[in-house]
């Protein structure tokens, strides 16, 4: 933008800015006194400057005087550093990111270690892409692979069997003396339960992993599973807290294998409620803590605490009335509590109507 000076000296000062470069004929006299007058007059001196597509005016002061309309120019904000991001995980910079053997999948501090191209997923460590569904046609000459494609097509005048191979239309099977397998021209006699397998003389038999389900199971931190299949399959267990490090590991549903397996142990959420949701006095805490400590002497019973002859008296136990324990009196001596049979005078403990006694 131009800053304009007071009209009777504009002439003067763009007669001025000229003669500081060239001498200006007509703008009264040679160059060097043009420039003289100019400095001299303490005015303001528009300067040109070229720049991109237009000419900027901007002003120089070439004398002492102060010029009260003079703009400041706005302060450059774009350039300013505001500092690290730290709306992300890693934002601050401490993050460092964790990629060692994987290829795919998270690298911890919100990005990613690589992608996998179409038709694949990434394992769950990341180490490799697996493809999405993997075909199974080995051993078969027709049928479905499992990924919805095909093993192959058997022809005109054959068909594809039970058991994935391709037989004539014109194939008579038998199923006499066979409860499962097939009847020999690719259709089922039948098949087994779970956990029995068909042998090799057609009968459906009981395999070692009968009663495992196919994802395994727990038993505390014992993992049951099965390895094999048939005749072959062998009932396998593992002690989940032996693994290393020792303490460490417990049996549970591992969602990654959609399977049960020895997975980490969960942090301990310590509890001081009971199974019936009542408020413990005492005990552990489940975490290795405290849910609080009773009287010398006294004993603590699933979270609550019971006064015992010699305890000391207080907590509880009502000192001045007593309690009954079966046909015991108890009561307080010398801050203890002590206990008399009142069966020994022929008498029950009983409420007497103040306090507890022998009756």
């Amino acid at each position: 933008m131009f800053h304009f000076v007071p009209a009777p000296i504009a002439s003067r000062a763009l007669c001025a800015a000229a003669l500081l470069f060239v001498a200006a004929p007509g703008c009264g006299g040679d160059g060097e006194k043009a420039a003289d007058d100019a400095g001299s007059g303490g005015i303001d001196v528009p300067v040109f400057e070229v720049g991109g597509s237009s000419d900027v005016a901007t002003t120089q002061d070439t004398g002492t005087s102060e010029d009260a309309d003079a703009v400041s120019p706005p302060a450059d904000t774009a350039s300013q550093d505001t500092g690290p991001d730290v709306s992300w995980p890693g934002g601050d910079g401490t993050c460092k990111p964790d990629c060692k053997g994987k290829t795919c999948g998270p690298d911890g501090c919100g990005s990613v270690c690589g992608f996998c191209p179409t038709g694949k997923v990434c394992l769950a460590d990341g180490s490799a892409c697996d493809e999405f569904c993997k075909p199974q046609c080995e051993g078969k000459s027709c049928g479905d692979n499992g990924c919805g494609g095909n093993c192959g097509d058997c022809g005109s005048g054959f068909h594809c069997g039970v058991d994935f191979l391709c037989y004539a239309d014109d194939c008579i099977g038998s199923c006499a003396s066979k409860t499962c397998g097939d009847d020999g021209c690719g259709k089922s006699c039948g098949s087994c339960a779970t956990g029995d397998w068909c042998a090799p003389d057609f009968q459906c038999k009981p395999t070692a992993c009968k009663g495992i389900p196919p994802n395994g199971q727990c038993d505390g931190d014992i993992l049951f599973g099965c390895e094999g299949q048939g005749g072959t399959a062998k009932k396998t267990q593992k002690d989940c807290s032996a693994q290393l490090p020792v303490g460490n590991k417990v049996c549970g549903w591992d969602p990654t294998k959609s399977a049960y397996g020895c997975i980490d142990k969960p942090p301990c959420e310590p509890s001081c409620k009971t199974e019936d949701g009542k408020t413990m006095e005492c005990g552990d805490d489940g975490c290795g803590g405290s849910c609080g400590g009773c009287p010398s002497g006294w004993a603590c019973s699933v979270g609550v605490c019971q006064a015992k002859v010699g305890g000391a008296c207080g907590g509880t136990f009502n000192s001045k009335t007593g309690a009954c324990d079966g046909d015991q009196w108890l009561f307080c001596s010398s801050d203890k509590i002590v206990a008399l049979d009142c069966t020994k005078a022929n008498k029950k403990c009983v409420w007497t109507g103040t306090a507890y006694g022998c009756k």
